[in-house]
């Protein structure tokens, strides 16, 4: 006989808490345990002569027999119910023992049922009490699978009384079934430890994931850890620098000499502000990835947060040649943080702008949708996403068209900031594209952040 392959070996953890799910699922629910009584009472009624041509015995048999069912149902209810309530009170062995315990009981009794009612003179009989038989076992892999030792002990305690029972009760049909019922057992174990191993399989990775995902968290908790500190460390002296280039830009202590100087100070200037811009957006992002970034919600104008960002973001669409301009449906106020909402618009627009060819056209909307859902972002005229690209577009550090901007490189960071910042206010970010069209980039916030609208002036 073969059960199929060893499994791989568990780190000790692992393997503690697999074992206690085990025996977690297979003390299974308290309906298990007393389910099974009202099929032991028509049992019982049917073998006693409610249908004489199937039994006769002797009803105080009948009744004796019922209650020993129904006080094993009241106990391992009771120990059910003790390891659902303290299960962390002793220890997993214990609760193992007891759980095998209750079920090799169960199998006695129903066995003693097979010996109490056999009638070796009628082959109806034999046969009813055989398929019961037969049936239970099947009831064990259902409900006992994950813990393969107490479902074995259970087919072991019920096969065993029964097929003892077909030994010395004798019958026209014993024969018959003295060959088929440890054929039956054979299987039904066989099947019974492959379902052990798959439980055993999915329970390990269960937790080797649960594993993996506390790993992750904490090493991403350190990354924007990481980056939180480098940014507030890298902007001190990147400030000093900036400070220093402006002064001679400005030629504050006299002309620059020789000239060709000048341009040199000029690009140290800009490469620097590009720097800080990079560096403010790292901070940013490892800000919300870490929870920590602050936010004081309170109501909102929202056309007159996009009258501010549009003023912001008008003199780099002046370099850009691209126009920009307000298209407000709905004055909707909404309870938000007004930094965050201007960040927002501001890095909508700026991407607008950046992926604008000459003559573009960047258009800033707000309306208040049917549902009360608040839409807020921008639509262009610029070289539009593939939805490959609309996907990669919302992960950090991924910039695959810079072919086409006015300004250079970015840092891949505005769009992520964008969704981390309106998923903080319970809100979502969306993106429609079509390359060589345009895109529409707009947050939602949900119906319960808005207070008030009204048509725009």
């Amino acid at each position: 006989m073969s059960f199929g392959a060893t499994p791989a070996p568990d780190s000790p953890d692992t393997a503690a808490l697999i074992e206690r799910e085990k025996i977690r699922l297979a003390y299974g629910t308290w309906v298990q345990y007393v389910d099974g009584r009202v099929f032991a009472v028509l049992l019982t009624l049917l073998m006693c002569g409610l249908v004489p041509s199937v039994g006769n015995t002797a009803p105080w048999i009948g009744a004796l027999w019922l209650t020993v069912d129904f006080i094993w149902s009241a106990i391992s209810s009771f120990l059910a119910q003790s390891y659902f309530r303290h299960a962390a009170a002793r220890p997993r062995a214990s609760w193992g023992f007891v759980l095998g315990g209750i079920w090799v009981a169960h199998g006695l009794i129903w066995g003693l049922a097979v010996v109490l009612y056999w009638d070796a003179s009628n082959p109806a009989n034999q046969a009813i009490l055989c398929t019961i038989a037969v049936g239970v076992m099947v009831s064990y892999l259902a409900t006992l699978a994950p813990s393969f030792p107490t479902l074995m002990g259970a087919l072991a305690s019920l096969g065993g009384v029964a097929w003892l029972q077909l030994i010395v009760g004798g019958g026209t049909l014993a024969p018959v079934f003295l060959v088929m019922l440890p054929c039956f057992v054979f299987l039904l174990a066989n099947y019974s430890y492959q379902a052990a191993q798959k439980y055993h399989n999915a329970l390990r990775l269960r937790y080797e994931n649960e594993v993996l995902a506390r790993d992750l968290m904490k090493a991403n908790q350190a990354k924007s850890n990481f980056l939180a500190s480098m940014s507030h460390e890298l902007r001190t002296p990147l400030n000093a620098i900036l400070g220093y280039a402006d002064l001679i830009r400005q030629r504050t202590f006299g002309p620059i000499a020789p000239a060709r100087y000048a341009v040199y100070v000029e690009d140290i200037h800009s490469s620097g502000e590009h720097l800080l811009k990079m560096i403010n957006d790292l901070l940013d992002l490892a800000k919300i990835e870490a929870g920590k970034r602050d936010f004081n919600f309170t109501a909102l104008s929202l056309q007159a947060i996009a009258q501010e960002a549009l003023k912001l973001v008008e003199p780099q669409a002046e370099r850009a040649l691209v126009t920009v301009m307000l298209s407000i449906k709905h004055d909707a106020v909404v309870k938000a943080d007004a930094r965050a909402v201007k960040q927002i618009i501001v890095n909508l627009l700026s991407n607008a702008v950046k992926f604008s060819r000459t003559g573009g056209i960047a258009v800033l909307f707000c309306e208040v949708l049917s549902d009360n859902r608040t839409a807020f972002g921008v639509k262009d005229t610029g070289i539009g996403m593939t939805p490959e690209l609309q996907q990669r577009a919302v992960e950090p550090f991924t910039q695959d068209s810079d072919v086409y901007t006015v300004e250079g490189h970015g840092t891949g960071l505005g769009l992520p900031i964008v969704k981390g910042l309106i998923e903080a206010h319970q809100g979502r970010l969306k993106i429609e594209s079509t390359p060589g069209a345009g895109s529409k980039v707009w947050v939602e916030f949900p119906a319960e952040r808005l207070l008030r609208k009204a048509e725009a002036a």
